[in-house]
C-alpha cells in the first residue's frame, strides 16, 4: 500500500500545492465537458512550482471521471477521481484510482479513503492554504486577451476580493474545462494556462484492484 500512497503524494494531494485533501485549491467556475483538459503551472509564494493537467475522461451515473496528471520522474504520474460535484469540496470525492507505472491499478472507494485519513494518512483533509482567495467580493474589470501557445484567448477579467482584503486577479475563458481558468495571480501565488482541448482520454485503466482498509 506504502506505494500507491506515495504516488498520491506525488500527484500533490498531501504536498504543498493541495488546499483541499486532493486539488489545489484557487477560484474557478467548475463546468466539466466530457474530453475537455487542460495544463496548468501552479507557483506557490516560495518559488515551487508544479505542472498539472485535468481531464474529463468519462461519467459513471450522475457522476464524471476526472483525472489529475503531473510529470514525476521522467515519466507521468496519473490519478483518476469520481465525483458528484466540484473537486474542491471533499465530499464530493466518489473514489479513487491509481497507478504506478507497470503496476496495478487500484481503486478506493469513499469509506476506504474515510479509514485511510482516520489513521492518519494525509490523503484526506489537506490543510494547505489556497491559492489566492476562493470567494469574495467580485469586481468586474475590461475584458483582455491572453495569449496561450500562440493563440490569443478573449477572456472575462475580474478581481476577487475576500473579507479579509486578500485579492486576486482572474482571467476566464469558458473554452477552457474543467475550470475555466486562463491566468490568476494573487500575489506571489499564480496559476497560469499551458495548454488545453478536447478528446481527453483516460490514462489510469483496469482492470481494477480494490484497496480495503479494515
Amino acid at each position: 500500500m506504502g506505494g500507491i500512497l506515495a504516488a498520491l503524494a506525488a500527484l500533490g494531494f498531501a504536498g504543498a500545492l493541495a488546499a483541499s485533501s486532493f486539488f489545489p485549491e484557487f477560484y474557478h467556475v467548475y463546468r466539466p465537458v466530457q474530453g475537455g483538459w487542460s495544463t496548468y503551472r501552479i507557483t506557490d509564494p516560495r518559488g515551487e512550482s508544479a505542472d498539472l493537467t485535468f481531464a474529463v475522461v468519462g461519467q459513471e451515473a450522475a457522476n464524471i471521471w476526472l483525472e489529475l496528471r503531473t510529470p514525476v520522474d521522467g515519466g507521468e504520474a496519473a490519478a483518476a477521481f469520481l465525483l458528484s460535484g466540484d473537486p474542491s469540496e471533499d465530499e464530493n470525492v466518489v473514489a479513487v484510482r491509481v497507478q504506478e507505472p507497470g503496476g496495478p491499478a487500484m481503486e478506493m472507494d469513499r469509506a476506504t479513503l474515510e479509514r485511510l485519513r482516520t489513521r492518519g494518512q494525509k490523503l484526506f483533509g489537506g490543510t494547505a492554504a489556497p491559492i489566492g482567495p476562493t470567494f469574495g467580493k467580485l469586481e468586474g474589470l475590461p475584458d483582455e486577451s491572453v495569449e496561450v501557445g500562440g493563440r490569443a484567448l478573449k477572456c472575462r477579467h475580474l478581481r476577487v476580493v475576500d473579507p479579509e482584503g486578500k485579492s486576486a486577479e482572474v482571467w476566464l475563458n469558458d473554452d477552457v474545462v474543467p475550470f475555466g481558468i486562463v491566468r490568476l495571480v494573487s500575489g506571489d501565488d499564480s496559476v497560469v494556462l499551458q495548454a488545453y482541448g478536447k478528446g481527453a482520454k483516460a490514462t489510469v485503466k483496469g482492470p481494477f484492484v480494490r484497496m480495503d482498509v479494515p
